[in-house]
């Protein structure tokens, strides 16, 4: 315990400028995207990046842009140096990517940087160097148009710092993420990316916003995506999205620019997702991009170190603004056929007519496929999958008795199997009904199947491989640059699955075997919802352990979903293999899989 005054002591410049390094460069993603922005500030049509070690042992980026004199490339490394402001009252005018002239000096403290510039046509050009924030005198250097700033060692300065950086795996899918984001609002350049010695990135100039979305999440999802545009005072919006699809259950993108700056607004994303809710259907999260050309002076962009974040002079009109153009588009004339959300097709769903049954998917399947990895004819019945998982010597009356609980009682039998004994029923296609001796259960069958998959993965990873079945013909599924950097760090996972999936090249992927049990039309699907769970920030925080998120992600990608129809032979099997797994009651982000209603709850409510 303090007992004293301690003496106030004026920090070392050199700490103070990795302090402040500290608020704008927290990982290598950081200075890529820092770096990035500024050569598009620099006019440039073509950029090309290098990164080496994750970041860590080099980023660099090269443009064509403007370029540096020798003057300004000597200023460009001082703090709060900047081009793009003259006046505190400038902080409230910014139209560019960058303001403060904090990157390079941030960037240079922590790492061994050098910038070499020139801004004529001559081929002559300049170089510095920097190190911990120490500029060399600037040398002649050839040097065609443009920049090239090269960033190595990072972090090397500050071992604390780097010993916190996440995974190399990770901090690269921190930077395929960063650059989808920074590319999509800039259409008109050219972006290219090698990293660790792999071609990543490559999008050429497109004509388009909805092009550059093509290029960047794929043409296939491109096609799916409506467009809303709408303009109130000071401010024009443009939006695209989907109308259906999974799209609209785990959102692959939410991408919001203001003055084509990646940031993040409450009030946008819950004016997209309000609209969708009450005009489409309950719990929407929908993949959408949102462009917003605004009055620099109504923002803010001050309001975070890393400008993540933007602040809007009236937040309740913008909410209603975005709310109100979506809408436009999801509430068309009563006499375009539109049907109302209550006869749609759930999102992460097919409903009839759109989707073949599951026993006609079963079906087909079955007739397609050919003999499992495990020698034996390949059966793809959901029935027959779900009593195929490992069952527990237990009997059903200790499993279904939660703790603190009336004990729940079947019909008759004690036995696990006395569930094929008992007509199951299913409502809206969501949940399912089974009547036991003392009352009702009423079960989710997603948060259930979600709960039988979730142990099932944790022994497959513990065993290293799950059963497989060979497809006839490989599913080539094109994926967009972080989901192919998702899958390839996933490799072993995957496989232990039960998944053979190869790189195809480019942006595809081919998946030539899957595990025993998948239906093939699901297959897509599944392995999308998968990657879209891993890239979902929220399940690093759900399961901190990497096989625990993994599993969760197989068994929210596998399971079946709402919207899909059981046979009473499928739901009695789920049933059965919910309750011989080791916690019945919960799915792994522990929502209830089961509500028990006693008979006398229910004759209350009947008021006998």
């Amino acid at each position: 315990m303090q007992t004293s005054d301690p003496r106030i002591e004026v920090l070392p410049q050199n700490v103070v400028e990795k302090i402040a390094a500290g608020e704008v460069v927290e990982r290598p993603a950081s200075v890529l995207k820092e770096i990035v922005e500024n050569s598009i500030d620099a006019g440039a049509t073509s950029i090309e990046i290098v990164v080496e070690d994750s970041g860590f042992a080099l980023v660099q980026v090269t443009d064509n842009g403007c370029g540096l004199s020798c003057e300004n490339l000597e200023r460009s490394v001082l703090r709060h140096a900047t081009s793009k402001i003259r006046s505190a009252d400038d902080l409230f005018a910014i139209t560019t990517m960058g303001f403060r002239g904090e990157a390079l000096a941030s960037i240079s403290a922590v790492s061994k940087t050098t910038i070499s510039s020139s801004n004529a046509e001559s081929g002559l050009g300049y170089s510095l160097a920097c190190e911990g924030g120490i500029a060399s005198p600037i040398t002649p250097v050839s040097h065609v148009r443009g920049t090239t700033v090269s960033c190595r060692d990072l972090f090397y300065n500050v071992p604390a710092r780097k010993k916190f950086m996440k995974t190399r795996k990770a901090e690269r899918l921190a930077l395929v993420k960063v650059l989808e984001q920074v590319v999509i609002p800039f259409p008109g350049i050219r972006f290219t990316a090698t990293i660790d010695g792999k071609n990543v990135f490559e999008v050429p100039a497109a004509d388009s916003l909805l092009a550059r979305i093509s290029q960047v999440a794929g043409v296939e999802f491109a096609k799916s995506l409506v467009k809303a545009q709408g303009s109130t005072k000071g401010m024009d919006a443009v939006l695209f999205f989907p109308l259906s699809g999974n799209d609209l259950a785990r959102p692959r993108y939410q991408n919001l620019y203001v003055n084509l700056r990646k940031v993040d607004n409450d009030s946008v994303l819950y004016g997209v997702r309000q609209a969708f809710t009450q005009l489409m259907q309950r719990d929407a999260r929908p993949s959408f991009f949102c462009f917003i050309d605004v009055d620099p002076a109504a923002i803010d962009v001050n309001v975070h170190p890393t400008k993540q974040k933007v602040k809007f002079e009236n937040e309740r009109d913008l909410f209603g603004f975005i709310y109100g153009t979506v809408a436009r588009v999801l509430k068309p004339a009563p006499d375009s056929g539109f049907a109302p959300a209550a006869q749609r097709r759930p999102a992460n769903g097919g409903g009839p007519g759109e989707r073949a049954s599951y026993q006609q998917q079963t079906e087909a399947a079955r007739q397609e496929q050919a003999p499992s990895s495990t020698g034996e004819q390949g059966d793809t019945s959901y029935g027959q999958t779900i009593l195929a998982f490992p069952r527990r010597d237990s009997q059903a009356e200790k499993l279904l008795e939660p703790a603190g609980e009336e004990r729940i009682q079947l019909t008759d039998s004690t036995e696990a199997s006395a569930w094929n004994l008992i007509s199951c029923y299913q409502i809206h296609e969501m949940l399912i009904l089974a009547p036991i001796k003392n009352g009702i259960l009423l079960i989710d069958q997603h948060a259930a199947h979600e709960r039988i998959l979730y142990e099932q993965a944790l022994e497959d990873l513990k065993d290293k491989r799950s059963t497989s079945q060979q497809l006839l013909f490989p599913i080539v599924l094109r994926l967009s640059a972080t989901e192919k950097a998702v899958f390839e760090s996933s490799g072993e996972y995957f496989m232990a699955f039960g998944f053979d999936i190869q790189d195809f090249g480019g942006s595809d992927v081919s998946i030539s075997a899957t595990p025993s049990f998948m239906i093939n039309g699901d297959v897509e699907h599944s392995v999308r919802d998968m990657i879209g769970y891993l890239l979902d920030e929220k399940s690093v925080e759900h399961f901190p352990e990497p096989h625990k998120r993994y599993a969760a992600a197989f068994a929210c990608g596998a399971a079946i979903k709402a919207g899909q129809k059981l046979s009473e032979e499928e739901m009695n099997a789920l049933l059965n293999s919910l309750f011989s797994s080791k916690n019945p009651y919960t799915c792994p982000h522990g929502r209830p899989t089961v509500v028990r209603i006693s008979l006398d709850e229910l004759s209350r409510r009947f008021l006998r």
